[in-house]
């Protein structure tokens, strides 16, 4: 096997496989996974089939192979997009469903701010500034922000910049 790199986090386990030649990567994919099922059942954990699934990024340089996996007799779900802690990832990287998913949240930062401006002080619009507006934006920002979609996070941060300040665009 090429490079298998087991990522876990509390009780969720994340396996990154990284095979240059693409047409031995199912047989990496299979071989891996019976040694994770093994590995499970030999320290009496279960793996929940039902939420079990994998992706095959992609690059323009891939091509698209149909991969399938299975376990006992079940296949595993192959996915497009997939959520790892707090991040939506798709198989092409191009970080377009994160901004998608915090998209909603900011504007929903953006409208709470301009409600409630004419009611707190600029001391208090900047704290909720970094505490529900910030915090949204800087969480996975070196993944996402250089992606050719970040720019309309940025306008939605200009824009409640501006709402907070009181200035015109």
């Amino acid at each position: 096997m090429q490079n298998v790199t087991p990522i876990i986090f509390a009780d969720d386990t994340s396996i990154l496989i990284t095979r240059q030649d693409a047409n031995k990567l199912p047989e990496d994919l299979t071989l891996t996974f019976i040694q994770v099922s093994q590995w499970f059942k030999q320290n009496s954990l279960s793996l929940n089939i039902n939420k079990t699934y994998f992706t095959h990024f992609l690059s323009k340089s891939i091509i698209h192979s149909d991969i399938n996996i299975t376990y006992g007799n079940n296949y595993i779900t192959k996915v497009n997009d997939l959520k790892f802690l707090g991040l939506n990832i798709n198989n092409t990287l191009n970080w377009k469903s994160h901004i998608e998913t915090i998209l909603p949240k900011l504007s929903s930062a953006s409208f709470t701010m301009r409600s409630i401006k004419p009611l707190v002080s600029q001391q208090m619009l900047k704290a909720i500034y970094y505490s529900h507006f910030h915090m949204i934006i800087l969480y996975g920002l070196m993944f996402w922000g250089n992606s050719a979609h970040s720019a309309r996070v940025f306008r939605m941060q200009k824009r409640i910049i501006r709402i907070m300040t009181g200035s015109r665009s």
